[in-house]
């Protein structure tokens, strides 16, 4: 074999490894797989373009890329204790959970900055916004109702956002523990009082009985 030919043969041979190279390149690019539960955003010379659902999807890949991967799952977010001076001033500690859904993929990347930082922002702040507004008691007694109220201003607020808050419910209030102590005592000073109440009513029936007894003999 002459030089010459060995190489022009060795050219093509990294001609062809070149081609090789740019179709697989290319075809990593181009297809692509989105999970199911799952969609992908696409971005065409820096700029949002379209999103992807799931399943086999194909994309240009001299002019568009593959972005966010943006989970379409119900998601569950634990909002952390939080301290609030309820309206009749009573210290007490306040968690919560956030149960939401992204319904629009490209609100939901690009029109906040960490999307579950900022809806646990929200959570956070309306709680104590909430509870700060009302007495321990109703704070207690009327979880279903704030409950209802939690979900109706989260939700609005993240709407613009993609977001949909399916359920918004306070898992735990816990008043400071003098006060625990105070109303344990409380309690425990009306269960005596009704105690003594009984034994007096039954003494009394006892006694009216007795003199019946006697009245007839």
């Amino acid at each position: 074999m002459t030089p010459s030919l060995a190489f022009l043969l060795s050219g093509g041979t990294i001609f062809v490894i070149v081609l090789i190279v740019l179709a697989f390149w290319f075809g990593m690019r181009a297809i692509q797989i989105v999970d199911q539960g799952t969609e992908r955003t696409v971005l065409r010379l820096g700029r949002y373009s379209r999103t992807l659902e799931p399943g086999f999807r194909l994309i240009n890949p001299l002019l568009d890329r593959a972005d966010r991967k943006v989970n379409m799952k119900e998601t569950v977010l634990d909002v952390p204790r939080q301290e609030v001076i309820t309206k009749d001033n009573a210290q007490v500690t306040v968690d919560g959970v956030v149960f939401y859904q992204i319904t629009n993929a490209a609100k939901a990347s690009y029109s906040v900055d960490d999307l579950e930082l900022a809806i646990l922002n929200l959570a956070t702040t309306n709680l104590r916004t909430v509870a700060g507004s009302m007495t321990l008691d109703d704070l207690q007694s009327q979880r279903d109702a704030i409950n209802v109220r939690l979900l109706g201003i989260i939700d609005d607020a993240t709407d613009p956002w993609g977001v949909k808050v399916t359920r918004v419910e306070i898992k735990d209030i816990t008043p400071p523990a003098d006060l625990v102590e105070a109303m344990a005592r409380q309690k425990k000073a009306e269960q005596i009082k009704r105690a003594q109440i009984l034994e007096a009513e039954g003494q009394r029936q006892a006694e009216i009985l007795r003199a019946e007894g006697l009245k007839q003999s």
